[in-house]
């Protein structure tokens, strides 16, 4: 006779049991995540070097718009890596006697940029914001952002208006984001690599805006950005005219600045498209302008992108002073340039 195999089905009480340890396991799981952000966020926020970490290169974009809401800072930068490298609120705050904050992005698009803006705009705590002029160039329109980007996180709508349910979308970004997760752990293991009175100028190999160029970087970057131009297109300009629009009505001062990158670079810009160049930079001009004769609050316009101290640098002894490269200047320079902006 064939033995018969018994095929019974799950009872109720062992699927409600596989319930509950998924659930369980999933509810465990969100609770490491949101422990680990909270206790990660707290020690940097509160380490003495906490404030280099903005100028780390990672999930910026998505927990940038929360450290702006917890740190609530009277002068703000936003733009570029060159901004995130160049400006270093544990090396500014102390020497300007102020609490800044860097929103400076990777490779940010004239969209991020003028809503960055707007964000810094709508926080009663900022009295300047410094912006950094490459981030209007090329053609970047309405709503162009880079991944981890989202307007949920920011204080006020595209049109200026409040953004809905923002507490709701920056508590779930500061515990429950892996966004949080990556820049959390990137900034807390970077902080303890730092020995006691340590700097993070003291750490190039972790904090890489501390970094020198040398012969060899700066060959390489001539060669990357040999046919790199410098122009702005209809939809930067238009991003560009927003923005200034948002800070007509402002309590905050709005600074921009076209940015000091090394001559040799310069001249590349000029090679492939000197037209494009000087446009760009005498539309800004009219735009700022136009602005301060429409507006009560007046925006200020810097060119470092020209014959300067700064931009005319060449290496000293095979490293330069203050750059990492032929467009990201050292937090010393930064600093240096706030000076010349008056700040």
């Amino acid at each position: 006779m064939e033995k018969r195999v018994s095929m019974e089905k799950p009872t109720s009480m062992e699927k409600t049991g596989y319930a509950f340890w998924f659930l369980g396991t999933v509810a465990l799981a969100i609770t490491a995540l949101a422990v680990f952000n909270a206790l990660a966020g707290a020690y940097i926020l509160n380490h003495p070097a906490g404030g280099s970490v903005q100028t780390l290169s990672g999930f910026e974009r998505a927990l940038k718009p929360v450290w702006l809401e917890q740190i609530r800072p009277r002068l703000v930068f936003v733009g570029s890596s060159r901004v995130r490298d160049g400006f270093d609120p544990a090396l500014i705050d102390p020497a300007l006697a102020t609490r800044s904050f860097n929103y400076g992005a990777s490779s940010m698009t004239p969209y991020e940029a003028r809503r960055f803006v707007q964000d810094a705009l709508a926080h009663p705590s900022v009295r300047q914001i410094v912006v950094a002029l490459d981030a209007f160039t090329g053609n970047g329109g309405p709503g162009e952002a880079l991944p981890s980007f989202d307007e949920t996180r920011l204080a006020v709508t595209p049109d200026g208006a409040p953004t809905p349910r923002r507490a709701l979308w920056l508590f779930t970004t500061r515990y429950l984001s892996g966004g949080a997760l990556g820049m959390n752990a990137l900034g807390a293991w970077s902080l303890a690599q730092l020995k006691d009175g340590q700097h993070a100028a003291d750490r190039p190999d972790i904090f890489g805006a501390y970094g020198h160029m040398n012969a060899a970087v700066m060959q390489k970057d001539l060669n990357y950005r040999s046919r790199r131009v410098m122009r702005m297109g209809d939809g930067a300009a238009g991003e560009f005219s927003t923005m200034l629009a948002a800070a007509c009505h402002a309590p905050a001062r709005l600074t921009v600045f076209f940015p000091p990158d090394n001559m040799a670079i310069i001249a590349r810009y000029r090679m492939s498209d000197a037209a494009g160049f000087d446009v760009f930079k005498n539309s800004v001009s009219a735009a700022v302008a136009r602005h301060n004769a429409q507006c009560p609050s007046k925006v200020a316009l810097f060119d470092f992108m020209a014959p300067n101290p700064l931009t005319r640098e060449t290496l000293r002894d095979g490293s330069s002073p203050d750059y990492v490269d032929l467009v990201h200047f050292r937090p010393p320079a930064g600093l240096w340039l706030l000076r010349q902006m008056g700040l």
